[in-house]
């Protein structure tokens, strides 16, 4: 049997890493899933102590990922003319084994990503493209302390693996937006009734004794004469500007949901009585808001309080009922 010369064996031990590489690539359906899975499988192919995926923002900001020996670092860098990841995308730099004397050449200025780690500066780096069609472009690259530490086959393998990368943030795109649409009402881009139902049973599902919250539910009083009376393309003026004033109302920690028709409902962090306060300070900023109506929208709400052993069922029940009650009062009111 014929010997295997042990350049051609390496060349085919480094080829099937690569294939197992992209499989387990190619696994990774969300784009945080996939940057921890790129920065892990780079060791599968490369001597490198050093990883980094970069996407670019619109603004021609980075997003960088850095991963040194198990440490991960996430780091912001502003826009500028002219860097190393710039003049990758744009065709000018793949392969430097000896970094410093290549920006000395150049006259470029870089700065240390992750520059409390300690680690010796970067001289030897690669870098490649990563242009998928549907996702912001990006940059992979791995780096070395040492001078001379890649070959131009080393290059090779970069520019496959990237290829693969592409391909998979293409797709992770592709099903982060699909996911975001399958969760999210067109109308008022307010999380739906599935997020609802989701964020809920998270919330329930937190610990045994859940931590202090409250579901307000809210529908808008007469909504059915609001469109007879001008029109539903006005009724959807007035659902598009109450989903406006709940994303302004309810951000973070707090979460608004249209859950269909006028019906809307906010989880809040903190007790009935923060709720209350909470409902008090919305209801008056709609009233300061510009409708298409002559008057503000009135909007009935319903508190309830989260309760150890509680269901989805039951909390909402509880928010409902109360709603109603509200609701019932308010056209007594206006009999």
């Amino acid at each position: 049997m014929a010997t295997v010369p042990p350049d051609l064996a390496r060349q085919i031990a480094r080829y099937r890493s690569l294939v197992q590489v992209a499989a387990v690539v190619a696994r990774s359906v969300r784009t945080d899933e996939l940057v921890r899975t790129v920065h892990r499988q780079a060791r599968e192919l490369f001597t490198a102590p050093v990883t980094l995926l970069a996407t670019r923002g619109p603004d021609g900001s980075w997003t960088t990922r850095t991963l040194e020996g198990d440490t991960s670092v996430d780091e912001y860098i502003a826009p500028r003319h002219d860097g190393l990841l710039e003049r990758v995308l744009d065709g000018r730099l793949r392969l430097e084994n000896d970094l410093s004397a290549y920006l000395r050449r150049e006259g470029l200025h870089v700065f240390r990503l992750n520059a409390a780690s300690g680690r010796p500066i970067t001289r030897s780096w690669m870098g490649v493209p990563l242009r998928p069609g549907s996702a912001p472009h990006a940059v992979l690259s791995v780096q070395s302390d040492h001078a001379g530490a890649f070959t131009p086959e080393d290059l090779e393998f970069l520019e496959l693996l990237g290829l693969h990368v592409s391909i998979a943030l293409e797709n992770a795109a592709l099903h982060e937006r699909v996911e975001h649409e399958a969760r999210t009402d067109p109308l008022t881009g307010l999380p739906n009734r599935r997020a609802f139902t989701a964020q809920v049973a998270a919330t329930l599902d937190a610990a045994a004794q859940p931590p202090a919250a409250t579901l307000v539910v809210m529908d808008v009083q007469d909504f059915k004469r609001i469109n007879d009376t001008h029109g539903h393309q006005v009724g959807d003026e007035v659902l598009h500007g109450l989903g406006e004033a709940l994303m302004v109302c309810a951000a973070p920690p707090a979460h608004a949901f249209r859950l269909g028709g006028d019906e809307f409902a906010v989880l809040l962090p903190g007790d009935a009585d923060a709720g209350q306060q909470w409902v008090h300070a919305f209801l008056h900023d709609l009233r300061l808001r510009p409708w298409s109506i002559p008057d503000a929208p009135y909007v009935n709400a319903g508190l309830a309080e989260v309760r150890a052993g509680d269901t989805l069922s039951d909390w909402v029940r509880r928010a409902d009922h109360r709603m109603y009650a509200a609701k019932r009062q308010r056209a007594h009111l206006l009999e």
